[in-house]
């Protein structure tokens, strides 16, 4: 850790969303290791989740799992992936609460990024019970509601052969003109259409349909997909089941590829060519609105 340096830089819509809201906090983020007196604490703070990101990822690897499933000849069914919801928040959410993520307090053979550390208990929210059984509910929601649709009755009874992906592990990437770009395809597949998927547990936004367009570019490096010729679905789990399903115009996909490039040309100005970035070079935002979920605020209350 004495020679800590930030890895090679790259771009996703997370990246840029950090850098967007709040360089200060893109800063703790990517320039975490630096300062050897704050390293570990930066980290702590880096590895804090919330229960809405939480919900988000638990949703998304049930739906994973009973892909596979169906993939491999088995039952899925609605009441044994609620128990599994419910069984992950309640384990994820006691790791949080005893503070196993804490050095004094870890099991051996884990590491710090592998335990829950849940922003609600770090920063001491009064509500969190209610919080956390409003996540299982709204976690149970999302799968019923998916499980319950036309859309997944249709991929059930489909051809597992045609699935090109299904939530790879890891942090897929791909290059566009140069710049190392992650990221995540929730499902794929070339049934009737060549077609992606992104199952969607919060609210309807423009930028979903940004981000499912940037998807379509992934597609073409790696299976020579034509973009314009992708069904692109954004699939909403909550509160109500809908379906957001476009072909990316040439336009759109031209103006994606300039606000990657746009975007990546801005982090890399801020960049250091050499030694430790100048933490002045990254203010923190100007809505405050947006301190109470950020999960270095205590750095900026100090």
């Amino acid at each position: 850790m004495e020679n800590w340096q930030p890895s090679s830089l790259s771009w996703s819509f997370t990246r840029k969303g950090r850098f967007d809201t709040c360089r200060r906090r893109y800063f703790y983020d990517r320039f975490w290791g630096q300062d050897p007196q704050l390293r570990w604490k930066l980290y702590e703070m880096r590895n804090i989740t919330t229960l809405a990101k939480l919900r988000g990822e638990i949703v998304h690897d049930i739906i994973s799992r009973a892909l596979r499933s169906i993939r491999l000849g088995l039952d899925v069914d609605v009441e044994t992936a609620k128990q599994s919801i419910h069984e992950t928040i309640r384990e994820k959410y006691m790791e949080s609460q005893k503070r196993l993520w804490h050095y004094d307090n870890r099991p051996p053979g884990r590491k710090l990024s592998e335990i829950t550390n849940l922003h609600e208990h770090y920063y001491k929210f009064p509500d969190i019970g209610d919080r956390a059984r409003e996540a299982r509910q709204t976690a149970w929601t999302c799968i019923e509601n998916l499980f319950n649709s036309d859309i997944w009755r249709e991929i059930a009874a489909s051809d597992p052969k045609q699935w090109m992906e299904i939530d790879e592990e890891g942090f897929p990437s791909f290059d566009l003109d140069g710049i190392r770009v992650f990221t995540k395809i929730d499902f794929a597949h070339c049934n009737d259409a060549r077609t992606i998927i992104d199952w969607k547990t919060g609210t309807p936004g423009e930028e979903n349909r940004r981000q499912l367009t940037l998807y379509s570019l992934y597609a073409q490096a790696k299976w020579e997909w034509t973009p314009e010729e992708t069904n692109l679905s954004a699939v909403y789990l909550f509160p109500e089941f809908t379906v957001d399903t476009f072909r990316p115009t040439a336009e759109d996909v031209e103006a994606t590829k300039a606000e990657v490039k746009r975007s990546f040309e801005e982090l890399l100005a801020l960049e250091p060519a050499y030694g430790p970035a100048d933490i002045e070079l990254f203010p923190p935002t100007a809505d405050k609105r947006r301190c109470e979920w950020c999960r270095f605020r205590r750095m900026c209350e100090t």
